[in-house]
Order: C-alpha cells, then sequence, then structure tokens
C-alpha cells in the first residue's frame, strides 16, 4: 500500500465517521477496512504511517502542537500527528506546509475553545 493508497483508506474512514474530529472513530473504521485486506497490504499500510510520521516530525509542527493542546511532550507529539492523519491528507499536507493553518481549522477553534486536546493515539496502531 502506497501513500496514495493509504491516505483513499483515511478518507473512506472519514465518510462513514459521524463526528470526522473523533480521530479514534476514523482509526476504528481505517482499521476495519485494513482487516479486509491481504498481510502484506496491512504491512504495507503500517509502514506508509510510520513515513507519515516520520515526515510530520519537524519542530514547528511540535511548536503549534504545543500551542495548541497547551503543552506537548514526545508521545503528546505523536499523538498529534495521528489526529492530523485522521484529518486527512489535505489537510495533513496543508499543516505541514505551514503549521499556522491549524489555527484556521473549525475543529481546532472549537477544541481549544473547549479546552480539548488534539491527539488520536488510536491512529498509530490503525494496522
Amino acid at each position: 500500500m502506497n501513500k496514495e493508497q493509504f491516505w483513499k483508506l483515511i478518507e473512506k474512514a472519514r465518510e462513514h465517521a459521524p463526528d470526522t474530529r473523533d480521530g479514534s472513530d476514523i482509526a476504528g473504521r481505517a482499521s476495519a477496512l485494513l482487516a479486509r485486506r491481504s498481510a502484506q497490504e496491512i504491512t504495507a499500510a503500517q509502514q506508509t504511517l510510520w513515513d507519515l510520521m516520520a515526515d510530520s516530525y519537524r519542530n514547528p509542527l511540535w511548536a503549534a502542537a504545543y500551542v495548541v493542546n497547551g503543552g506537548c511532550s514526545d508521545d503528546g507529539f505523536d499523538y498529534f500527528r495521528g489526529w492530523l492523519i485522521a484529518q486527512g491528507r489535505t489537510t495533513f499536507e496543508r499543516v505541514l506546509a505551514d503549521p499556522d493553518t491549524l489555527a484556521e481549522l473549525p475543529g481546532v477553534l472549537t477544541a481549544v475553545a473547549e479546552g480539548i486536546g488534539l491527539d488520536c493515539e488510536d491512529m498509530l496502531s490503525v494496522a
């Protein structure tokens, strides 16, 4: 499974999620979709996920996560990036290119106003 196929999987999971801000629901749906695939595809999906995690391991993004979440440990940054992946390719790539765009996302504004952290540990283990 390459990045294009992985992002299609995430979009399909998002299509059926009642609240696309809920990364855990999206992760669960993505995991269920992966369960229908071959072991080789599941393994490739996990590698693609870790490639995206490596691509997003950037100081400016960590700083933005720190501000948005009111702090951000190393584990917290992993979980934040899991949430970001659950938001889909367009949002992921946009925020990676300019972490300040997080402030423009409606779900982020709502979460900050309600004191809800943006994280999704479940996304890290969809495979």
